[in-house]
């Protein structure tokens, strides 16, 4: 297996920073006479988590009094409208969603929602003297498994100013059988993920997946900066790096894995070489 230690080369709108990923449904918030919402989706900052957190930023025409919002599973929306119908919905979330502080005419209120496992709906609406008007998001918190536990090798230790080793679980996505990620291996929330492409390869060890690491923020800091890691074919923004034996990544069947990383802060590269994980 590939294993050099200590050869040293190396989110639109915010309160710091978010990162859109989508807008709901709907009008744009000034140009209706009804009462209007739009909502808006963000990737939460830190320490929220982006994996189960979702920053929602609900944006009112000068129309609406009031705005209430309810977060459940799509699935028991769905049957709830069945049910009782879109009208009928609008009066259920009215009755038990939170009402939104800050709405005064033409506003934009930012609210982060946690602990979103599975596929879920953010449901807003807007009341006004005689209407009511309603708008929906969707989001989808990825749940995990465990495949395996181990210790994880970081080449890049002293730079880091971490141990050279820890201890940690590699999961499963429970809806991408491609999609893995190392639990906490970068800090408290700071988990490293990694994508099966689904092209094999073959060395000295045996067969292996090919794998993809884009760029993640770790808890690490380095002469004050934060810290951030990627792929070669990330760093180099070519994808043949990704499958070149020299600075690919890869997951033996057993759940071993070799990632050829570049650690990072902004403008300067800490050095790439090989970290590994050993299965216990």
């Amino acid at each position: 297996m590939k294993v050099y230690f200590y050869k040293l080369f190396f989110a639109l709108f915010s309160v710091t920073t978010f990162f859109a990923c989508s807008e709901s449904e709907g009008a744009d918030p000034g140009s209706d006479s009804a009462p209007m919402v739009t909502i808006y989706q963000y990737k939460p900052n830190r320490p929220y988590n982006p994996d189960n957190d979702i920053t929602i930023r609900f944006a009112t025409n000068d129309k609406a009094i009031n705005v209430y919002y309810f977060t459940e599973k799509t699935s028991e929306k769905n049957a709830r409208i069945t049910s009782i119908g879109e009208e009928g919905y609008k009066e259920y979330v009215v009755s038990n969603g939170k009402k939104l502080e800050g709405i005064s005419g033409a506003s934009t209120v930012d609210v982060t929602i946690t602990d979103l496992y599975g596929d879920y709906s953010i449901t807003a609406v807007a009341v006004g003297e005689k209407q009511k008007s309603l708008a929906n998001t969707t989001f989808k918190g990825l749940e995990w498994n465990d495949v395996a536990t181990g210790t994880y090798h970081f080449f890049n230790y002293k730079a880091l100013g971490i141990s050279s080793t820890s201890s940690t679980v590699l999961q499963v996505c429970t809806t991408n059988d491609n999609l893995y990620r190392f639990k906490d291996l970068l800090g408290k929330g700071y988990h490293l993920k990694i994508n099966l492409m689904g092209q094999k390869g073959k060395d000295d060890d045996g067969e292996f997946q090919f794998l993809r690491i884009a760029p993640t923020e770790t808890s690490f800091v380095s002469n004050g900066s934060p810290v951030s890691v990627r792929d070669i074919a990330y760093w180099q923004g070519n994808d043949s790096f990704a499958t070149n034996l020299k600075y690919a990544s890869g997951m033996y069947s057993g759940y071993s894995c070799f990632l050829c990383l570049q650690y990072y802060i902004s403008g300067k590269s800490l050095g790439y070489n090989f970290d590994e994980f050993i299965v216990n």
